[in-house]
């Protein structure tokens, strides 16, 4: 009976320890905290567990807490001593070092707090980053796709070669952002496959390739560019009006203007860049407009360059805007103004500061009077 008792008694102790004991949280390791102290931005708490950790050979982890340490060694100058040896170890893992450096971005937060920071390691790192941007570059995710593209050009040299042997990839973009990375790190032994790219597939990766090798030297693709400013693919037009804008000279005029009325605010903003380059005063009325209607802000943003750049023919289109009611479209017509300098400007910004009362608007055209004085 007794025995029964004791049987029962331990059956519930052990019923009771597997329900109540299983909700114990087990206690986290100094590299998880260390992790989450650093996803926090207490890098100090951060830098206390991770050091603790790597203290102890025998910790699994090694190469991720390295990665971290070097990111939050990296900016503090009283740390480049600890910065080196993280590096030095993670340089000691090889591409595995670099990729956990790399890894770091898949948090956007992170990515977005510390890219810098990241890519400037990754950029140290040469040859041994090269792989594990490569297999970004490849992602689909475009903020990883566009980082990678960037850091490898930084990297230059000793990128090429893996840039040229993924020019066939199946995917369109990622050939076109292979090909601009080449373009951009201007290495001769790119030009032989980029003419060959002349013939892909895919017409975005044609006009890449002609614009790249436009920029580095060749300038018989001027037409190929300029054809491709009337392309019925959305993308082509954009990858023909960015060549506009960076590479070519001569810029024409007619087919940026109608570029500027895209419904891609991108292209709108390549065109309304390439228009300023110009300086052309037929294109002031669709700037005037571009600056007062455009539902983009970079967009109006370029648009307001884009005057500036052409100066005194905008003048008396721009005053026209101050009769507006719309206080940010009149501060941002007073700044365009004042930028210019043009004294034909003086009277009319002189009527808004008597009539305007508001304190913004009066800050900003006195600001504007004060520059063309």
């Amino acid at each position: 009976m007794l025995v029964g008792k004791w049987v029962k008694f331990t059956l519930i102790t052990l019923l009771l320890y597997l329900v109540l004991g299983c909700g114990v949280e087990k206690k986290k390791s100094d590299f998880e905290l260390g992790k989450e102290y650093f996803q926090a931005s207490d890098y100090s708490q951060a830098m206390v567990r991770l050091e603790k950790w790597l203290s102890k050979e025998k910790n699994p982890n090694r190469i991720e807490a390295y990665a971290i340490l070097a990111v939050i060694y990296h900016d503090y100058e009283n740390r480049q001593a600890e910065y080196q040896h993280a590096f030095n170890e993670l340089k000691k893992a090889g591409e595995p070092g670099m990729a956990a450096v790399l890894k770091l971005m898949e948090n956007k937060t992170i990515g977005d707090r510390l890219f810098k920071t990241i890519n400037d390691i990754l950029v140290q790192g040469g040859s041994l980053s090269v792989k594990p941007l490569m297999n970004d570059l490849k992602s689909a995710n475009w903020r990883l796709k566009s980082n990678a593209q960037s850091v490898l050009i930084m990297i230059g040299e000793p990128a090429v070669d893996a840039l040229i042997a993924e020019l066939n990839n199946p995917e369109p973009y990622t050939r076109s952002m292979i090909i601009e990375a080449l373009s951009k790190i201007g290495d001769k032994r790119a030009i032989p496959v980029l003419n060959q790219k002349l013939n892909d597939p895919s017409k975005l990766v044609q006009i890449t390739a002609a614009a790249s090798l436009y920029a580095m030297g060749d300038k018989s693709h001027t037409n190929t560019i300029i054809e491709a400013l009337d392309d019925p693919s959305p993308e082509v037009r954009n990858a023909a009006v960015k060549a506009t804008l960076e590479y070519l000279d001569n810029l024409p005029l007619a087919p940026l203007l109608k570029l500027a009325k895209d419904p891609d605010p991108s292209t709108r903003n390549y065109a309304i860049q390439a228009i300023g380059k110009t300086r052309n005063p037929e294109a002031v009325p669709l700037l005037v407009k571009t600056l007062k209607d455009d539902t983009d802000e970079s967009v109006q943003n370029s648009a307001a360059k884009a005057l500036e750049s052409i100066g005194s023919p905008a003048v008396e289109p721009l005053t026209e805007l101050l009769k507006s009611t719309d206080m940010e479209l009149i501060v941002r017509v007073a700044q365009v103004l004042g930028n210019i300098g043009d004294s034909k400007a003086v009277a009319p910004l002189e009527a808004v500061y008597k009539k305007d009362n508001r304190p913004l608007v009066k800050n900003e055209v006195a600001k504007a009077l004060n520059k063309i004085d």
